[in-house]
């Protein structure tokens, strides 16, 4: 119902300022020929030399030109409003979802630690909510960093401080580092070139990895099998996400970099803010590169590539 309302206030408004411009038109036409066979009546009756073929029609060009240009300028402002109303919109789902996104692992390490305190769990227990609260904290930790980053990226004014670094050796330690903190069952392969260099922020590709392999679990249903390829393709490093998850339907392809945007399949509820592939395009963009999605359609996986300035060794 929300939807509805949503949808059809703005469409409302443009229906209307439209019925108001035509019946406008026809109103000047109808009263512009009424004066205008007046004009010719009186001219043809007292002056016949005022009696000029055309006469008068310019004018009412001209008053049809102004009409045109003020429906021009209501359907610009109908689309500005329409353009803000959903960036509000989208605004408030994500301050929800943020909201949300927090306060569960907050709540889940709040329970823990009450259970810790009243019942004294053992040894065995006691280590399996450790781990847990350690999961909780890291999920906070991320999504902190996300939100802070995609901040930094909307307010930079200026290029990041980018440095060359080893990419192959970067991300294949990135892989090996943070392998373990994948649900477990999950299945990552590592295709690697190695001696790939390339100028990047360092703490920004290691938020790019981290987005990239969370969302690649978060829409494979069941244990996750992710691929993560560092190739050479000319002058360019691609480093390419392939899951075998639920796939991206083409109309969504080009939206999912948007900031806030979500992809949330039928029925069911993902987790996330809409900040992770938006941060990714923003990453790429500042490294002087770009980011592409390719999905065959639903049930068949996705590839995120990115595509960055190769360096050659000095």
């Amino acid at each position: 119902m929300k939807s509805t309302r949503r949808i059809f206030g703005p469409v409302s408004a443009l229906v209307a300022v439209q019925v108001v411009w035509v019946v406008l038109v026809v109103l000047w036409i109808t009263w512009f020929l009424g004066r205008n066979r007046e004009l010719q009546e009186l001219a043809g009756r007292y002056r016949t030399e005022l009696l000029v073929r055309g006469a008068g029609w310019f004018d009412l060009f001209q008053g049809l030109v102004l009409l045109s240009i003020l429906l021009a300028g209501a359907y610009a402002l109908f689309l500005f409003w329409r353009r803000q109303s959903r960036l509000y919109q989208q605004q408030r789902e994500f301050i929800t979802q943020v909201t949300h996104e927090l306060k569960s692992p907050l709540a889940s390490i709040q329970l823990h630690l009450e259970t810790i305190r009243l019942r004294r769990p053992s040894e065995d227990r006691l280590d399996a909510f450790v781990e847990t609260m350690l999961d909780d904290t890291r999920r906070l930790h991320s999504q902190i960093d996300n939100l802070l980053l995609a901040a930094r990226l909307e307010q930079r004014r200026r290029p990041a401080e980018r440095r060359e670094i080893d990419l192959s050796a970067f991300v294949s330690r990135y892989l090996e580092e943070n392998r373990d903190r994948l649900p477990p069952g999950t299945r990552l392969v590592a295709d690697i070139e190695p001696a790939l260099r390339a100028a990047v922020e360092p703490d920004e590709m290691g938020t790019v990895l981290r987005n990239l392999l969370e969302n690649a679990v978060l829409y494979s249903p069941g244990q996750a099998e992710i691929t993560v390829r560092l190739s050479r393709q000319g002058r360019t490093v691609l480093l390419a996400v392939r899951d075998q998850g639920q796939g991206i339907a083409p109309e969504h392809l080009k939206k999912i970099f948007n900031r806030f945007y979500r992809v949330e399949p039928p029925g069911d509820r993902i987790r996330g803010t809409g900040l992770g592939l938006y941060i990714v395009q923003s990453v790429a963009k500042n490294c002087g590169g770009s980011v592409t999605a390719e999905s065959a359609g639903p049930g068949t996986g996705c590839t995120i590539t990115l595509q960055l300035p190769l360096l050659e060794k000095k």
